[in-house]
């Protein structure tokens, strides 16, 4: 079979931020269990992210489908070139760009063939490009959640990327859903699929994450114990009600020897919310670490004392299953997908009910007994979700479908 695997998530590989989230290690280790099978991949990504991608020198050992005009290469090239320019130069590259793509891009029939020579059409996130929507070719996509259309209805503004992401769904192709949540959600929001159409694939946990001793980094003082969280600071990761609810728990027992350590670089648009916040509270208390490399994070969740993940809504949770998987203790909310992760293996909370999260640190924190329990339940329940599991569950169900007719 020869997959056309959209790699346009694996573009941001170099980048520290946002982009460098959950779907991007969903695209990672996807590619990677399906090289280890041997499948014939060649990579594809739109324009604007081409030479990107080919820049990447991870990636050096795979194809990358050459498809685009030589107007859209030089569009392409010159975002790529104005990468590291002032901020005004990038957006108006940036804003160029998506006025080209809106009003004048050209269907490119060559491009368009050279797709059509690939058996599938396999993306773990990023919506097809005009030119894959063009092309008759089976295509399958991962969705891992609504949350834009549960926060705002669905996106009428055609500059915004959410856009894409919910106006390219078909009821003429095939999709997986991370978690039953996510599933329920897509068939609730988007009927004209078809029940059959869309397949429930839980992600899976790299075997990097494991049980490892070690420095702890970060400027995590030695003489401390820490509970750790991890994620892209946003509100709807429900970070100030974790370190509000931290910050009283301390304050109500009399603690010292404790500090939340907040792992993750900052939206934007979070950040004067986060920075008022942090002025209310003993900043020796918080620890925000930003970006944490790839390397690093087993030995941070492995020396935790507990992890907390209290988001509102989650598609799937990888960080949590992560933390199980290097033996730290969770306390996660009880809403959407979470509990689907967790199961029995940690405390799950009211992600609104500050006495809730208060009575979970207490747990884990008096409750040595509770607390090594939930220590290896957590390690036992990561052993069932692996990239091989969720690669074989694509795999079935890509090619059932590809016995069947396909519009």
């Amino acid at each position: 079979m020869k997959i056309l695997y959209d790699c346009t998530e694996l573009s941001y590989f170099y980048d520290t931020n946002g982009h460098r989230a959950g779907v991007f290690y969903v695209a990672l280790n996807l590619l990677n269990e399906l090289k280890k099978r041997g499948y014939d991949i060649t990579l594809y990504c739109d324009f604007r992210r081409y030479y990107f991608m080919k820049n990447v020198k991870e990636f050096t050992g795979f194809k990358i489908l050459d498809s685009h005009s030589l107007l859209n290469k030089f569009i392409g090239k010159l975002l790529y070139y104005t990468r590291n320019l002032p901020y005004a130069i990038k957006t108006a590259c940036t804003i160029l760009s998506r006025f080209y793509d809106k009003y004048f891009y050209v269907k490119n029939s060559d491009g368009i063939k050279k797709i059509e020579g690939y058996d599938i059409y396999l993306s773990p996130f990023t919506p097809p490009s005009s030119d894959i929507q063009n092309a008759k070719i089976p295509k399958f996509r991962m969705l891992h959640d609504i949350i834009p259309i549960l926060e705002k209805g669905m996106p009428k503004n055609t500059k915004d990327w959410h856009y894409k992401v919910y106006n390219t769904i078909s009821e003429n192709e095939f999709y997986f859903a991370n978690s039953e949540c996510t599933r329920d959600d897509v068939l609730n929001y988007f009927p004209f699929i078809k029940p059959e159409n869309i397949k429930t694939t839980l992600l899976g946990v790299s075997e990097n994450f494991k049980r490892i001793e070690g420095v702890r980094g970060y400027n995590i003082p030695q003489d401390k114990k820490y509970v750790f969280s991890l994620c892209t600071l946003g509100k709807r990761k429900n970070v100030i009600f974790a370190i509000r609810n931290f910050i009283k728990f301390i304050e109500k027992n009399k603690i010292n020897d404790l500090v939340l350590v907040l792992g993750g670089s900052n939206w934007k648009t979070f950040e004067a919310e986060l920075d008022r916040t942090l002025q209310k509270y003993d900043k020796s208390k918080i620890i925000l670490t930003g970006y944490v490399k790839d390397e690093d994070l087993p030995v941070l969740y492995s020396n935790a004392f507990m992890f907390v993940y209290p988001s509102l809504y989650e598609g799937f949770g990888l960080p949590v299953l992560e933390a199980m998987k290097c033996g730290c203790p969770v306390i996660t909310s009880n809403v959407s997908s979470l509990p689907e992760v967790i199961g029995q293996a940690g405390i799950k909370i009211d992600p609104e009910n500050d006495d809730e999260m208060i009575q979970a640190y207490e747990k884990f924190y008096y409750d040595n007994f509770y607390r090594e329990l939930c220590f290896e339940r957590g390690m036992i329940r990561a052993k069932e979700f692996t990239w091989e599991r969720c690669c074989d569950n694509i795999l079935d169900f890509i090619n059932l479908k590809l016995n069947q007719p396909v519009i």
